[in-house]
Formats: structure tokens, sequence, C-alpha cells
């Protein structure tokens, strides 16, 4: 790599290292402040308890960011190599905008490939971390009492499927409490029926495949309803799974979400949220060069205006326009109003698209 490249990037690399540790400060004191509210003065939660579970939660909050650090970090890097008149320099020599630029698209890049495979998985076991410390406090200082609400469950086969449904969960402890199991048979034409329910109090999860009902009621269409204190049922749902399908609103870490993808089709779950999460961090390398492209084309054109209180405000502007169009079409690709690959997609290439227009119209005007 030529001297000048080095030296551009070093200079992303610090500028963005910088905006980093400012942005994930902020992060971390306020969701220091809204985990000490969420555990409550009556729970037994030390501050330091709160701080590890802040450095937990910590890198899933930076992950949604990550963005918003590039589009300041380069911002404040080209901004200051304005200032100090070396592109001016680099600019009577002969070199255009877009020689000066190719480090920080470059350095970009490869920040997008590494955040996704590297520290996508890092804040994915992190947060689920943060998920079992949370489960270990309680208002009455009990281990494990916190539980999940309103869980679904399925698994197939080739001859019906069975739904399981609970009201609540204790997923540290492998229960669910008062919970229905639904067996549904495929007919030789296609169609659905229920075969038989179980209503139960409670269901324990067994490590060798089994569920082991307590006070069960049986149902089956033409008999009588039947009573049993406690019987077992096999399943292919283990530990690990039912971890996973109660954690709704998490997802798995890059490497794991085509088998995720896999299982969830398997069991007949939509897998349309599994999809996109892949997506969007496939999308992450193109959405941080549409980042250091649009604050490279702020940052020269401000610059030259003079005016750093406009360069901050335009790029907050831009930074949280981007944002919410993201998360907007990202929703819609999440309930399958749009295609996965679209929603994903379309919004970094939109962006990328409008700053290479606008830095071309800075550049040749």
């Amino acid at each position: 790599m030529p001297t000048l490249n080095k030296y551009i990037a070093i200079r992303v690399l610090i500028s963005i290292f910088l905006a980093f540790v400012v942005i994930t400060s902020i992060i971390m004191l306020v969701d220091f402040v809204e985990t000490s509210r969420n555990l409550g003065s009556e729970s037994d939660a030390s501050m330091v308890a709160v701080l590890y579970l802040t450095f937990l939660n910590m890198p899933m909050l930076v992950e949604k960011t990550i963005p918003f650090v590039v589009l300041f970090g380069v911002m404040g890097a080209y901004f200051l190599l304005n200032r100090h008149s070396e592109l001016i320099v680099l600019r009577a020599s002969g070199l255009s905008v877009w020689r000066f630029l190719r480090p920080a698209i470059i350095v970009t890049a490869l920040l997008g490939v590494l955040w996704a495979m590297a520290f996508n998985p890092l804040a994915a076991l992190s947060q689920h971390k943060h998920k079992d410390v949370m489960n270990s406090f309680s208002v009455d200082g009990a281990v494990g009492n916190i539980k999940e609400k309103d869980i679904w469950l399925r698994e197939g086969s080739e001859g019906g499927y069975v739904v399981i449904h609970a009201a609540s969960a204790n997923i540290e402890k492998h229960l669910l409490f008062d919970v229905t199991f639904y067996t549904l048979n495929i007919t030789p034409d296609d169609n659905i029926e229920l075969s038989t329910r179980f209503d139960a109090k409670k269901a324990e999860l067994a490590k060798n495949g089994y569920w082991i009902l307590t006070t069960v009621i049986e149902n089956e269409d033409g008999n009588a309803p039947r009573k049993y204190q406690s019987i077992s049922r096999t399943t292919t749902i283990n530990w690990e799974t039912l971890r996973a399908r109660s954690q709704s609103g998490k997802s798995p870490q890059f490497w794991q979400i085509q088998a995720e993808i896999q299982k969830a089709r398997n069991a007949g779950f939509d897998a349309t949220r599994l999809i996109m999460h892949l997506h969007k961090l496939l999308a992450l390398p193109l959405t941080l060069i549409a980042m250091a492209v649009i604050a490279a084309g702020a940052s020269l054109n401000m610059a030259r205006e003079g005016g750093t209180l406009r360069l901050l405000i335009s790029g907050s502007a831009l930074g949280f326009g981007v944002y919410f169009i993201d998360n907007l079409i990202g929703a819609f690709g999440e309930t399958g109003t749009l295609p996965p690959v679209v929603a994903a997609w379309s919004v970094p290439l939109l962006v990328l698209s409008c700053g290479l227009v606008f830095l071309s119209w800075v550049e040749d005007g």
C-alpha cells in the first residue's frame, strides 16, 4: 500500500476509534441508568453487578450504532485533513477526491466484514450471558424466578406435527407452565386434523429427549377426557432449542443463522426474520461504505464553506435519517411485506448511490 494510502487509512482508523469510544461511552451510561432502574431498589444486585450487566449488554447495543460510528469517524478524519490543508495539497498535486477516498472505503469495508464475522458472534454470546445474569436477580433475591411469557413451540414429522403453547416458562430450569400439547395429523388428502390434546400444569424437558408432564388431562376425539398425575412424551426439542425458540426477540450469531433458518423451516416456523437478519449482516460492509462516502462528501463540502456546527448537524441528520429509513424498511422485511433481500440491500445501495452523486457534484460541480 502506498504511503499516502497508509497515512489516510491510519487517520480514518484513529478517528473511527475515537467515535467508537465516545458513542460507546454514551450508550453505556444510558444503559447503566436503565439497568439500575429495571432491577429496582429491592433487588439484591450491587452496583458492580449492574456495571457487569452494562458491559454484557454493550456489544449488542453498539452493533446497532456502528453506522453512526463510521459516519462520524470518517467525517472527522476528512474534516481534520481538510482543516490542516492536507487535502488542499493533495488536490493541488493533481489527485482527485476518489484517490484519497479509497483508503476510507477499504477500511470501512474490512470493518464491516470483521464486525459481521467476529464481533456479531461475540455480541450474541454476550447477550445470552446478559440474559442469564438478569434471570439470576429477582425482587425476592431468588435465582431463576424470572419467567418467559407466552411460549410457542412446534416440532414436525412425516405424519404430522405437535404444537406446544405455554402461558409462561422458566427457561433456565427447562420448565413450561400451564402448557397445552396439540397433536395434529396430516390426512391422505393433505388436510390437517386434531388427534389429541394434552393440558398440563407443568412440563419439564428432560435431557434425554422427553417431556415430563404433571397433572395432565388428555382429550381425544370420540373419547372421554382422561386424567394422569404424570406422563412422558418423546420430543426432538433439546435444551438449546428451547432456549433459542423462547428468545423470539434475539438473533443468533452470524455463523449459526443458516442452521437456525433450517431448524425453523423443519419445524414449520416462518424464517423470514432470520433471513432478514442474515442479509442485514451480509449488507453491513456496503452500508459502512455508503456511510463513508456520505461522510466524505459532507466534510469536504462543509469544510470549504467553513462551518463546523453545520457539519455536525448535517452528519447527525444524515445518520438519523438513514437509521430511521433502514429500520422502517427492515420492519417491512421482517413481516414479509418486502422480500428480505430487497429490504436489507435497498437502503445501503440507495444511500451509496446518493453519496456518490453528491460527491461527484462536490468534486466536479
